[in-house]
């Protein structure tokens, strides 16, 4: 499973506010039940990404002899220009950071799969860089067949235990970014626990100037109080 969005649909289509009311009814500490319980599938889609054809066509080869299926892609810009909707990535990391600027590119995009990175040598950084922007495994030279579908099926289980967590933080990002400028500092200062008075004078503007913005905010992120403002932002910033 997956998360995908259009860009401008924060929070006008009734999936979205009813994604952002539920974000407002959970207390912030809450993991919203994202540790799944279900089964991995009998059938995975994995998306294999690889610049070299030969690795590529092995790695496919390799899933369909698992009983899962397999679309291949040569770069990240393939993948999300295709906006896979389910499955997980299986990612060459040539030494290039390939697999952050996937996860970021998933982010900023509004799609998320768990993906798992696979190289023949890499070096304790990359790991860790990785797994910092969200890479839930890393497989290193030589792999068997029991190796990758014990690592697919943990990245499929991994994947869903984040699901919920990942998919409102795309829906809080998109929604502030949505904001206008101005929109999105009161925003910021609304969450440092700033009244609109001391807000108008960091921002040298009139306090009706800042309530006007704090109201097209609040519009716009389809809160009903400075609260429910707050905790869009902090879903948005990943510190729930």
């Amino acid at each position: 499973m997956s998360f995908l969005m259009p860009v401008n649909a924060i929070p006008s289509t009734p999936a979205d506010r009813a994604l952002l009311m539920d974000l407002f009814a959970q207390p912030v500490s809450d993991e919203y039940g994202a540790r799944a319980t279900m089964q991995v599938p009998d059938r995975m889609y994995i998306h294999v990404v690889a610049s070299n054809q030969l690795e590529r066509a092995a790695k496919a080869r390799l899933i369909f002899s698992l009983g899962h299926h397999a679309e291949v892609y040569e770069d990240a810009d393939e993948l999300i220009a295709m906006m896979p909707e389910q499955g997980l990535v299986l990612l060459c990391e040539d030494g290039t950071g390939a697999a952050c600027r996937l996860m970021e590119m998933m982010d900023s995009q509004g799609i998320w799969l768990p993906v798992i990175a696979f190289a023949r040598t890499l070096d304790c950084d990359a790991i860790v860089a990785g797994i910092k922007a969200g890479v839930v495994n890393y497989l290193v030279g030589d792999v068997s067949r029991e190796e990758l579908l014990t690592k697919l099926h943990h990245g499929y289980a991994e994947g869903q235990a984040c699901l919920a967590v990942r998919l409102r933080q795309a829906v809080a990002r998109r929604a502030i970014k949505a904001l206008s400028r101005r929109e999105a500092e009161v925003l910021r200062l609304v969450t440092t626990g700033l009244s609109n008075k001391e807000i108008a004078r960091e921002l040298d503007i009139s306090p009706r100037t800042v309530e006007i913005h704090r109201m097209k905010m609040m519009t716009k992120l389809g809160a009903k109080t400075s609260a429910q403002a707050i905790r869009v932002e902090i879903e948005a910033a990943g510190l729930s």
